[in-house]
């Protein structure tokens, strides 16, 4: 009887992997589904958020600063023991947070080459960000936080795979 229940149960939890799913969420009014990696916010007021768009993997650098540094280009990005990979620049959105500090996020297109590296650091992971004003703003994290990118592509890629099918 066991195995009969597991035959039957089986099918149901996959087919309701979005249900169970760490990353990704969907919403039912909107009608759509997202999946999204987060890293805590750090010491260093920073903060990496990676998504999948419809142009590939996107990767968004917040950082949290006294003023603008007018961040925007492409920008650099090494661990520890990796080779420096150039992050492509797309966009960037600016605010004010409640406790004054300026917040700058800028958008990169990242591969997934780079999302699993990043997965496998060791040590730390830093970021070259263009700006103006200084010419670079450097974001340091904690490779440890990168940990879980590689579930995070896993599941984005069997949640939306329909999306990736179409590449």
């Amino acid at each position: 009887m066991k195995p009969f229940w597991t035959l039957i149960l089986l099918p149901i939890f996959a087919w309701s992997s979005p249900v169970f799913a760490e990353f990704c969420t969907v919403s039912s009014e909107g009608n759509s589904t997202s999946c999204v990696f987060k890293t805590e916010r750090t010491s260093k007021n920073a903060q990496v958020v990676v998504s999948y768009t419809q142009q590939g993997w996107s990767m968004m650098v917040e950082v949290f600063l006294k003023e603008f540094a007018m961040i925007e280009g492409d920008s650099k990005v090494k661990t520890k023991m990796g080779e420096m990979h150039s992050l492509e620049y797309v966009t960037i959105r600016r605010d004010m947070t409640l406790s004054g500090k300026m917040m700058e996020a800028p958008v990169y297109l990242a591969s997934e080459a780079l999302l699993h590296e990043l997965s496998r650091a060791k040590g730390k992971v830093r970021f070259w960000l263009s700006a103006e004003k200084p010419k670079e703003v450097e974001v340091e994290f904690a490779a440890s936080l990168f940990e879980d990118l590689d579930a995070y592509v896993a599941e984005t890629r069997m949640v939306l795979s329909e999306l990736f099918e179409d590449k």
